[in-house]
């Protein structure tokens, strides 16, 4: 057999070829550079998104999130219309106006038998600590009921009535339109979830919100004597003393009333 003949294409010349073959298969070094600095571009910019959606990487839930940014600044609550217990129709602004208090707000549906008895109960000692402390002028407490579609006001009576609820010091009031439910739920970062039985999943938080509707802090249910103190401080602050004017020099005290 003839023996193999040995190549007359120098190694200089393979290795040419080699690169042109990767170059023009968009494997070779300079595309592969290429496609790393594009994936590397796209990650970046992903990142930065991420970190703006999650206040810079603190928060990974809509609570946490919301949480946060409102103790850095009070935000004004929208206006919604609610309907109370008793079937009067008003608005969530005019329920929380008189007397200038600051209120304790939470989020139930009626028909909750795991966390909304939790947090039934928490207002109950709530409520008993605001009759005790004689805070029933500053501190008020309202739960919203977010299931207007199942809530009617006889069922809101009810629960009133099985919670023990002291008109004076704690209201319960559902939405008067569901198709708010979606605006109110996100103005105070609540997040639910439907859930089997026709029930649902929600978490839960205490709002502290002034009586000019203006959600000033979000505070954790079992943290709710810690939000009571906060709420009875928030309404002494709140509390502007009328300046009384100096009596003018050698007439009494009541020379200036007509």
């Amino acid at each position: 057999m003839p023996a193999d003949r040995p190549s007359n294409r120098t190694p200089d010349l393979a290795a040419s070829d080699s690169r042109a073959h990767h170059a023009a298969d968009g494997t070779g070094p300079a595309a592969l550079i290429k496609t790393f600095a594009a994936t590397t571009a796209v990650l970046f910019a992903a990142l930065l998104v991420l970190m703006h959606a999650t206040d810079g990487g603190q928060s990974f839930t809509t609570e946490t999130l919301r949480r946060q940014q409102i103790s850095r600044q009070a935000e004004l609550i929208p206006a919604f219309d609610v309907t109370l217990g008793n079937g009067q129709r008003s608005t969530l602004k005019a329920v929380l106006a008189p007397g200038g208090k600051v209120w304790l707000v939470d989020f139930v549906y009626i028909r909750c038998q795991t966390l909304c008895l939790s947090l039934g109960s928490v207002y109950q000692q709530l409520q008993a600590q605001i009759e005790a402390r004689g805070l029933q002028g500053k501190v008020g407490l309202l739960s919203i009921s977010f299931d207007p579609a199942n809530d009617s006001p006889a069922a809101l009576a009810d629960y009133a009535k099985r919670m023990g609820m002291n008109p004076q010091v704690w209201q319960i009031a559902t939405l008067t339109r569901w198709q708010d439910r979606r605006r109110l739920l996100d103005a105070f970062g609540i997040m639910v979830l439907p859930a089997p039985l026709d029930e649902f999943e929600h978490n839960a938080a205490l709002h502290l919100v002034t009586s000019g509707a203006m959600l000033s802090r979000i505070m954790d249910y079992a943290d709710y004597e810690a939000a009571l103190n906060m709420a009875a401080s928030m309404a002494n602050t709140m509390t502007v003393a009328v300046p009384v004017a100096p009596p003018v020099a050698g007439r009494g005290p009541s020379a200036g009333i007509p």
